[in-house]
C-alpha cells in the first residue's frame, strides 16, 4: 500500500465524516426552529485536523475538537468538551506542549502530571467552553519544575525532563 492509497483512504472517510456533520447539522437545526423549542442554544461544532508524516514515512492524522468519530457506528457524536489542538516538541532536556485553547480565563485552567511523571492532564472549564486533554508525554518530567504561561488563548507548557539526554563522550583516533 503506497502513501498515496492511504491518503485516499483518509480522504474517503473524511467525506463521510463531513457529510454525516452536515446531516445532524441541518437536524438541529430544524429540531431548534421547530414550534414549541424554545431557549435551547444551539450546540458548536468545532472540527480539525493535522497531518504529519510518521517516522515510518506513513501519514499520522491527528483530529481535535468536540466532535468525535464514534468507532462503533458510522456516526458522529458532538461532545461539550473540546479537544483542543496541542502541538507537543521535544528538546534534550526539556518538553514543550502548546495547547490552543481560547475563550476561558487562566484561571479556568488546571494542569496535572502524574506520578509516574508520563502523562499531562489538561482540563478547563469556561462560562461557555470546556476543554479536556490527556498527554502522554515522550519522557518522564519534574512537576516541582513545570511553568505554564496563558496568553490569548494558548496555553504554554514548559516541562523539565527527569532524566536528561547522554551526549556520550568523543573518542579519539590514533
Amino acid at each position: 500500500m503506497s502513501i498515496f492509497d492511504e491518503f485516499e483512504r483518509f480522504m474517503r472517510r473524511w467525506q463521510k465524516f463531513f457529510e454525516e456533520i452536515e446531516r445532524q447539522i441541518e437536524e438541529d437545526f430544524k429540531r431548534l426552529s421547530s414550534p414549541g423549542v424554545s431557549g435551547g442554544r444551539p450546540r458548536y461544532y468545532y472540527y480539525g485536523f493535522e497531518i504529519t508524516v510518521g517516522p515510518d514515512g506513513k501519514p499520522v492524522v491527528r483530529e481535535f475538537g468536540n466532535v468525535r468519530r464514534r468507532s462503533d457506528v458510522e456516526k458522529i457524536e458532538v461532545v461539550d468538551e473540546i479537544d483542543p489542538l496541542t502541538d507537543i516538541v521535544e528538546e534534550d532536556d526539556k518538553i514543550k506542549v502548546v495547547v490552543d485553547m481560547p475563550g476561558v480565563e487562566k484561571d479556568d485552567i488546571k494542569l496535572y502530571i502524574s506520578e509516574d511523571g508520563k502523562t499531562l492532564t489538561i482540563d478547563a472549564k469556561g462560562k461557555e467552553r470546556r476543554y479536556h486533554k490527556e498527554i502522554k508525554l515522550p519522557a518522564a518530567v519534574d512537576p516541582g519544575k513545570a511553568k505554564a504561561t496563558y496568553k490569548n488563548g494558548v496555553l504554554s507548557i514548559e516541562l523539565e525532563k527527569t532524566e536528561k539526554k547522554k551526549k556520550g563522550f568523543e573518542i579519539k583516533i590514533d
